[in-house]
């Protein structure tokens, strides 16, 4: 692709070149969409069209015909540049969503947690009324993290469990890098659905929204709604046009 436009824009500079005289003798042929390709010699015409094209016309392009091959040259650019526009707001969206499973009442976010270079994928129970992120030391256990500190703490029914703090590298969530975050580690006993718990500390650091049907949550909903807006537009913009017309009338 790249290759192409280059020689493309080099191409539209030659033709411009020999726009500017009226007189200028320049070749065409026809391509395979049935548009007519000005150039400026025969070797430039694509190996395909020559066998095809057994004549080549020598040409004067009238003033009508040049403001046809600007028009064109223009449509070709934004529609190049629309295309662009458009991956890079389908990216965008899609690093603003993230799947989730639901089990039930119960939403598992998947989060990363880097620890000096490696990485764990864990899947943490979406915790509103927990003040900070807890995690289960077997769902980090491949990562052989070692402790700042330990203490214990109370959990419900009175009983005790010991803590210990861990400063991660990193802890990635969505379109989130958490930089140098400490977070609980804490045994378990027994197999669990989850690796431990997403508390505020985590969520509170922006909005989202969860979208059950479609399973995923949505980060900064707000901005998601209009960068899809935006994309509709640059996808479908005859539609745009006609919804203009009506407010119009």
């Amino acid at each position: 692709m790249c290759r192409f436009m280059k020689f493309f824009t080099v191409f539209l500079c030659t033709l411009a070149a020999l726009l500017s005289s009226a007189s200028a003798e320049i070749l065409h042929y026809t391509d395979a969409d049935g548009r007519k390709v000005y150039v400026d010699s025969p070797h430039k015409i694509p190996s395909q069209y020559r066998k095809i094209t057994q004549q080549v016309d020598v040409v004067l392009m009238t003033e009508e015909e040049k403001l046809a091959s600007q028009k064109s040259r223009q449509q070709l650019s934004d529609d190049y540049l629309r295309k662009q526009q458009i991956r890079a707001l389908e990216k965008k969206l899609e690093q603003m969503t993230t799947p989730v499973r639901v089990l039930g009442n119960q939403v598992l976010v998947p989060v990363s947690v880097v620890w000096r270079g490696r990485k764990a994928r864990l899947h943490l129970l979406l915790d509103t009324g927990a003040s900070m992120t807890v995690l289960h030391k077997g769902g980090v256990s491949s990562l052989n993290v070692s402790s700042r500190d330990s203490s214990y703490a109370q959990v419900a029914g009175g009983g005790l469990i010991k803590t210990e703090r861990v400063v991660f590298d990193r802890i990635e969530l969505g379109p989130y890098r958490i930089e140098n975050k400490s977070t609980a580690v804490i045994e378990t006993s027994g197999p669990q659905p989850f690796d431990g718990l997403l508390g505020m500390d985590i969520l509170g650091g922006g909005r989202y929204n969860i979208d059950f049907e479609k399973q995923q949550i949505i980060w900064a909903p707000e901005k998601y709604k209009e960068f899809t807006s935006v994309l509709e537009a640059l996808k479908y913009p005859e539609t745009q046009s006609v919804a203009v017309g009506s407010d119009k009338e």
